[in-house]
């Protein structure tokens, strides 16, 4: 069990003194909590089968949702998005939240020719909050074909930036200095340098300890200006001035043990009165676990532990106030009882690394509480280990509650030993707290809260036409009807201005909600009426492109694993075309009959939409048309110059707007958004311009055609209406030799396996995985991670060969 973060107020009555101007532990201990209950914090992390991926493949996902470190029993709703390198959405996925966990796949196209690709997931709750904290993970592209301009290597330079323990060199106090050395695209480099001062004499000496951090010592003197010496990897010597020492200050030190840390606060020998007293408070994931008050206008050096015993594990934020209110030092420490994981066993009870052979992987979990996991079985020749990895620990416990980058934050998580907790220490002094600033919690600047927590799918509408009077005590009777063929009676209430809304729909794909005002015979105020729907989905702003390029040069793919990704993508097109030419000549040879795109042109277009400047896509031939959320959508990011909104309310073509056409007659937006993709046969984009539209179409235009049928039940929508629900769900493809084993078909697969939901029990504590192999996987990568019911993270990682 997790235990519960308590409240300890360890008071050292030498060091007591009420503060004057009304600070105290209970006014920032009432802060925190509103902060905490009123605001809460919700974080997503996103388990990927792999961490490269060729054209034509599938990104599979799982995410898992938590709030303040523990489980979230708010959204019950997570969005996913594939995001290129401009910050446009390609595609959106919405899933529902089922313990904890959530999931879905992107669905990469064969001519796909970017190589810088984000994934961005996020609730509706967390749109209330800073943009940062959206999780936003790049995701390396391997280009179908080695042919694209090679751009010219970046010029390598290196920077040293140094962090005074707690935030300040204090004059005359002895002081740690953390620093961090990374070259031009964060990597960390290793450095080593002399501390010197203004008639350059040598202070103390420096060198990383590991990944280009470490920390010296350094006791500056009242005047006196320091800078640090330093060689990069190429021998080129530099120099970073350290900040200036503060006369009035309080110099903060930590040290992190076995039994609960112990602080120490050291002021000048003259300080004025705001600085010998303090308030020092300490919080965790918004909870206040310690706080006390401190007199030092008698005393200089003051120090203190906090017993750390029943707290959580994960960053505890200490802070310390002067009398004026104002935060003078603060300190992350990383507290780690390891309590935050549980224990997933996994070994082989069956290994046969054949071509095609069969495997079987066993999963344990000792505990009897629900565990929500997600397993990955790939090609560790195509997917190795990279030396830069997070992890399900390292985002929801490190990273998330950063500001900076951290490099390979999963190496923090992968021992107990002493030396990986004192490298953690070096993160916790060279990054900040991103999740809220202290002054903005003093004066009470409350996040705005625009998007309320989410109860599953919502519509809202209106009813357009009738006067208050016909509409008092009105309802709006429904009718749900799913592809399942389930169904369910609906009474919404309208309001005096003919709103309503339908929350707490669970349902995938679309569905037909039939309607009519209740009550109203024959018909006569339905049939005068107006009505318009809408799915409230969350959508949030595209990423600027600096932080989209901040995090991509962070991520590449070793030289060994992009030749092996190359040669692989090369066998799978090879094989592809080489297919499509033997179709292709038996097709001409038997009958020569007429291509998909052919008959439904001929069938359906007229005038000056038959043939014409664009392109055309036939629903019955794409299978992933089903699972486009609209037409617009299903149109992003296939089409190149088309610019759709994000939220598909509007799309355009250079700089104009592009006409819309429904079976060859004029239409809105509103109205094709809200077709279903069943019950389209085609979908034609014209270049512009295109003159069968009003204005000469600068914009060029979308015609729609729907199958022939299904026209009046989908256009004239006099009585129902499509409602989109959540994503359409992919199932994972995974070839059965035992039943077929064609020689001439290759496998050229590299994730052998993918399932995100292995849903562990007191029932159910042991479950087996049986896969067959590919045709050349010599060596197997597995990761498991997941989340039981008290928050509790696991990550196992393995290698078979």
């Amino acid at each position: 069990m997790i235990k519960k973060s308590v409240c300890k107020n360890i008071l050292f009555p030498i060091f007591l003194l009420a503060f004057s101007n009304g600070i105290t532990a209970q006014r920032i201990d009432s802060l925190v909590t509103i902060m905490g209950e009123k605001y809460p914090q919700e974080k997503i992390y996103l388990h990927l089968d792999k961490n490269y991926y060729n054209a034509g493949e599938t990104i599979w996902f799982k995410a898992y949702l938590t709030a303040d470190n523990l489980i979230s029993s708010l959204s019950k709703t997570v969005y996913a998005e594939l995001i290129d390198d401009k910050g446009s959405i390609l595609q959106k996925k919405i899933m529902p939240v089922y313990e904890s966990g959530a999931a879905s796949n992107f669905d990469l196209p064969d001519s796909i020719s970017n190589t810088q690709l984000f994934i961005r997931a996020y609730t509706s709750w967390m749109l209330n909050f800073d943009s940062t904290l959206l999780y936003l993970k790049p995701v390396q592209i391997i280009p179908a074909t080695n042919t694209a301009k090679k751009l010219p290597a970046p010029v390598t330079t290196f920077s040293l930036t140094l962090f005074p323990e707690g935030g300040d060199l204090v004059e005359g106090i002895s002081c740690r200095v953390a620093f961090k050395a990374t070259d031009q695209e964060g990597v960390p480099v290793f450095v080593s340098g002399n501390i010197i001062n203004e008639t350059a004499k040598k202070i103390t000496s420096f060198a990383a300890a590991h990944n280009g951090m470490g920390y010296f010592s350094i006791t500056p003197l009242a005047g006196e200006k320091y800078k640090a010496v330093w060689k990069d990897k190429k021998g080129i010597q530099h120099e970073t001035f350290l900040p200036d020492a503060k006369k009035q200050a309080v110099a903060l030190s930590i040290s992190n043990g076995e039994d609960g840390l112990q602080y120490t606060l050291k002021r000048p020998d003259s300080a004025d009165e705001a600085f010998t007293s303090y308030m020092v408070v300490a919080q965790m994931q918004h909870q206040m676990v310690y706080s006390a008050k401190i007199n030092m206008s008698v005393k200089k050096e003051v120090n203190a532990s906090i017993v750390t015993e029943d707290f959580n594990d994960g960053i505890l934020q200490l802070t310390v106030f002067n009398a004026a209110q104002i935060p003078v030092a603060e300190r992350l420490v990383f507290i780690n009882h390891n309590n935050y994981s549980f224990i997933t066993d996994l070994h082989a009870i069956e290994k046969n690394m054949a071509k095609h052979g069969h495997n079987t992987l066993q999963i344990d979990v000792g505990d009897t509480i629900i565990s929500n996991l997600s397993i990955a079985v790939t090609d560790a020749g195509i997917n190795p280990a990279t030396n830069n990895e997070e992890s399900i620990y390292s985002h929801l416990l490190l990273t998330s509650d950063l500001k900076g980058y951290v490099y390979n934050p999963a190496y923090y998580f992968s021992s107990d030993a002493d030396s990986v907790k004192q490298h953690l220490d070096l993160v916790m002094m060279t990054n900040g707290w991103r999740r809220f600033k202290w002054e903005n919690l003093l004066a009470k600047q409350w996040p705005k809260i625009t998007f309320p927590v989410d109860n599953y799918l919502s519509v809202r509408g209106n009813v357009y036409g009738l006067s208050k009077t016909q509409l008092a005590k009105k309802e709006l009777i429904c009718y749900l009807k799913t592809k399942s063929k389930t169904s369910d009676f609906i009474i919404l209430p309208l309001s005096a201005d003919g709103q309503f809304r339908l929350t707490g729909m669970y349902l995938f794909d679309t569905a037909k909600l039939y309607y009519q005002i209740n009550n109203d015979k024959e018909k006569r105020l339905t049939s005068v009426a107006s009505f318009s729907f809408k799915n409230e989905i969350a959508n949030a702003t595209s990423p600027s492109s600096n932080l989209l390029s901040s995090l991509y040069f962070n991520l590449k793919p070793d030289s060994s694993s992009f030749q092996k990704n190359m040669k692989l993508a090369a066998l799978q097109r090879s094989y592809l075309e080489s297919n499509k030419v033997k179709t292709l000549k038996t097709v001409i040879v038997a009958s020569k009959t007429k291509s998909l795109k052919e008959k439904l042109e001929e069938e359906y277009t007229s005038g000056f939409f038959s043939g014409g400047d664009g392109y055309t896509f036939t629903m019955q031939d794409d299978p992933f048309a089903q699972s486009a959320l609209s037409v617009l959508d299903y149109l992003r990011g296939k089409v190149a110059g088309l610019q759709v909104s994000a939220d598909g309310q509007s799309v355009s073509w250079r700089g104009s707007a592009t006409s819309l056409f429904l079976n060859e007659t004029n239409s809105d937006i509103s109205m094709v958004q809200s077709m279903s993709m069943n019950d389209i046969a085609m979908i034609k984009v014209y270049r512009p311009p295109f003159f069968g539209a009003s204005g000469g179409g600068a914009g060029g235009a979308i015609a729609i055609y729907t199958k022939k049928g299904s026209e009046n039940a989908a256009v004239k929508g006099l009585d129902f209406v499509n409602i989109y629900g959540y994503s359409a769900i992919k199932e994972f493809y995974m070839p059965d030799y035992a039943t077929t084993n064609d020689p001439n078909k290759p496998d050229y697969r590299s994730t052998l396996y993918w399932n995100p939901f292995l849903i562990m029990d007191k029932k159910t504590r042991r479950i087996k995985v049986p896969f067959y192999n590919s045709d050349n996987c010599k060596k197997i990568r597995v990761v498991i991670e997941g989340i039981n019911k008290n928050g509790q993270l696991t990550h196992e990682e393995k290698l078979f060969e």
